[in-house]
């Protein structure tokens, strides 16, 4: 009766995950991390408040957890309750045309943000009074925006779509070009 040992070791790659290798043959195996996309929670505090967002609402994800492959960020404005929304930016190395995906997204109209040409959107079955996003590209990366108006408001004293242009606008300097 033969019986087959295989010991297994942890090695450290360049950005310090263990992965598992073979130390019976005594080679190291290292594996190379996909790229992560850039993370818009690093944009400054400072920046945050000037675009109109209350830095104390920072929420890395959506519930803590980026999804799609993007990486994300949000935060909530600085408003009553009455006219309260969340705003969240996504950034992913998606091309443009993930947002043509018609189970998702509507309503595609091209809008110009500052110096960018960009792409406003509605997520399908979102009331356009309620909601809006943009999107636009950043060399490899896929930028969007999302506002979203809190459930507790019924009526908006601004228009969504306006609104999430100009924070982006106050925040151009500090997303990716």
């Amino acid at each position: 009766m033969a019986v087959l040992l295989i010991a297994a070791g942890c090695s450290s790659t360049t950005d310090g995950d263990a992965v598992a290798d073979a130390t019976s043959s005594g080679a190291a195996t290292t594996t190379t991390s996909a790229p992560t996309p850039w993370d818009p929670c690093t944009i400054p505090d400072e920046a945050i408040e000037r675009a109109g967002l209350n830095v104390d609402t920072k929420e890395s994800g959506v519930f803590g957890r980026d999804q799609f492959g993007f990486k994300i960020c949000g935060w909530e404005n600085q408003a009553t309750p009455e006219s309260k929304y969340y705003v969240r930016i996504f950034v992913g190395f998606q091309t443009i045309d993930w947002i043509s995906d018609t189970s998702r997204f509507d309503r595609l109209e091209p809008v110009q943000i500052g110096a960018r040409a960009a792409t406003q959107f509605q997520q399908v079955a979102s009331d356009s009074s309620l909601d809006c996003g943009v999107a636009f590209t950043a060399g490899t990366e896929l930028v969007m925006a999302t506002l979203n108006t809190s459930a507790l408001v019924d009526r908006t004293i601004y228009d969504p779509c306006t609104e999430v242009n100009e924070i982006v606008a106050r925040l151009d300097s500090e997303l990716p070009t």
